[in-house]
């Protein structure tokens, strides 16, 4: 059974992503590992540990959180 961490109420919308952005940290730096090592991406163990969707993992890793990578390329941790 998995525990559903409770978040503030937000309304739905495309702006408002389910992660944290130290969530987000986390899944960009299992991918460059996993590039690096030519394996794929494993976030199982966050699905059950945080909460949230598998669904919402795969498409951070895929197609990326505009307003997080923002940030990471400003602070310089994303090239």
């Amino acid at each position: 059974m998995t525990r559903r961490i409770e978040q503030p109420y937000t309304r739905l919308s495309r702006f408002n992503p389910k992660l944290t952005f130290e969530q987000y940290k986390v899944l960009v730096e299992r991918k460059k590992h996993a590039r690096a090592n030519l394996e794929r991406v494993k976030y199982k163990d966050l699905v059950e540990k945080w909460g949230v969707r598998q669904y919402y993992m795969a498409t951070a890793v895929n197609r990326g959180i505009k307003q997080y990578d923002y940030l990471l390329w400003k602070a310089g941790e994303l090239q």
